[in-house]
């Protein structure tokens, strides 16, 4: 039966049992020890990492790659045990052929993370710990990951410097057709409207002005004209008149002559004078008649300048109502052109923002590449361990006794409290109802035996010892 027991008990039975106490102490050591001394000797080493600040700063040049090298930090350690990075070493160095070879890189690359510690330290550095049972391996691992890792970064920080640059070169382009095509329009339109823009509005203003001074002109030089018409008009009648009479006064003086030869000699005084007479006159009429075609050519010529006159004023009618039709026109132009402007001009001002930035990015990205060298800096490489960083032997023999010890304890412990043997009168007590009559000594001798002697009660109350004795051996 199962029962509680003291500490005084605990170290009775345990002395008791002490053979088998020890022999499972020492087995049980024997096999902790044998386990702590075949564990392979694990070696560790670190380097210690150091991110350099970005230069120049960015009020000289705005870099496109948007996180800062000291924000990398913060992600060091998911970027450190990222598949690229750990495959690569993995290559590199031929880690972990068993496991490559039977399971696969995948196998190996999650034990290599395992392998793996890495602790931020400060706000720019961080430690990098690798273990491995071979030193040499351990210091070589730990001193090519950070160059890994600072590659990776670098390859992502000029990518996306790249993909930056590139999708600045793209945009340039789109907006560099966007704006041949405003202009385009720009230009068709203005075709379209020549005459009726906002910019001509001035000199359509001047040409309307320079065409009202020319009609006042040309209706002067028609008033002129008409008049000196009017003036021609009336001298053609006096001319005419003037001819007619010197006309008929010649064909008197013509018949007379005629009569006179008739009646008198060539000689005659007065055939010469009729004669003389005829031939003044003939000469005054020839005059006259000379004079009159003179004005005819002159009423014609003044009759064709009205005409040029009157079909010039009725030009600069007409150029007066286009130029006014034009300048009536110019503000809905205006504003149609104003709104082709406004966006010529967003897609210009665009244009040269992106070309201005796809410039620094083009100047970033060439820093990026000149700068990648220096953004990372080991200034504590990794040296080859002297000692193993696991497992701690000692401790490891500590525990594997503690364990022993604690096991050989719980054996005899257990053992002792299945154990249904009464070895005292205290437990005699406890264990029957009945009292202790006698103690037989202890009597010095291996055949010697103290045997205890339960009272009985009969049917009158008289006590007789009990024959069932107890050894207390």
């Amino acid at each position: 039966m199962e029962r509680g027991m003291t500490a005084d008990q605990v170290l009775k039975a345990l002395w008791r049992r002490k053979v088998l106490v020890g022999a499972i102490v020492l087995g049980v050591f024997a096999v902790g020890a044998a386990i702590v001394l075949s564990q392979p000797s694990v070696y560790e080493a670190t380097a210690v990492v150091r991110v350099q600040h970005q230069r120049p700063g960015e009020e000289m040049v705005q870099r496109t790659v948007s996180e800062l090298v000291e924000q990398r930090l913060l992600t060091v350690r998911q970027e450190l045990m990222a598949r690229p990075v750990l495959q690569k070493a993995i290559e590199e160095m031929n880690l972990y052929p068993d496991i490559v070879s039977e399971k696969g890189m995948e196998a190996a690359v999650n034990r290599m993370r395992k392998d793996i510690t890495v602790r931020v330290e400060g706000e720019s550095a961080f430690e990098l710990t690798y273990a491995s049972t071979d030193a040499n391996v351990a210091a070589q691992v730990a001193n090519r990951l950070p160059q890994l890792f600072a590659e990776e970064a670098q390859k992502s920080r000029q990518e996306q410097a790249a993909r930056a640059t590139q999708l600045f070169e793209d945009e340039v382009v789109a907006l560099s057709k966007s704006v041949t095509e405003w202009e385009k329009k720009i230009a068709q339109f203005k075709v379209d409207h020549q005459g009726e823009l906002p910019e001509q509005l001035e000199m359509n203003m001047r040409g309307l002005e320079r065409v009202g001074a020319l009609l006042q002109t040309k209706s002067e030089e028609l008033r002129v004209a008409e008049a000196r018409r009017s003036d021609l008009a009336r001298a053609r009648n006096a001319a005419d008149s003037e001819a007619g009479r010197m006309e008929a006064a010649e064909h008197s003086l013509a018949q007379g002559l005629v009569a006179a030869r008739s009646s008198w000699t060539a000689d005659h005084p007065e055939v010469k004078r009729i004669s003389q007479e005829l031939n003044v006159m003939r000469e005054r009429r020839k005059d006259a008649e000379s004079r009159q075609w003179a004005e005819r050519q002159e009423r014609t010529r003044v009759a064709e300048l009205i005409t040029n006159i009157q079909k010039e004023i009725e030009g600069l009618h007409d150029q007066a109502r286009e130029y006014q039709s034009r300048l009536d026109r110019t503000p809905q132009w205006a504003h149609a052109l104003g709104v082709l402007n406004r966006d010529y001009e967003i897609a210009r001002t665009k244009y040269q923002s992106v070309v201005s930035r796809r410039v620094e990015a083009e100047l970033a990205q060439e820093l990026e590449a000149k700068s990648a060298a220096s953004l990372f800096n080991t200034i504590s490489p990794a040296g080859v361990p002297v000692a193993a960083a696991r497992p701690d032997r000692v401790s490891g023999l500590l525990i594997a006794f503690l364990l022993a010890l604690g096991v050989g304890v719980l054996t005899g412990v257990v053992m002792e409290m299945r154990d249904d043997s009464i070895r005292d009168t205290q437990e005699l007590r406890e264990r029957l109802p009945l009292p202790v009559l006698a103690v037989v000594p202890n009597m010095q001798g291996k055949a010697e035996k103290r045997v205890l002697m339960p009272a009985t009660g009969n049917r009158n109350g008289v006590v007789t010892p009990s024959t069932n004795d107890s050894p207390l051996n």
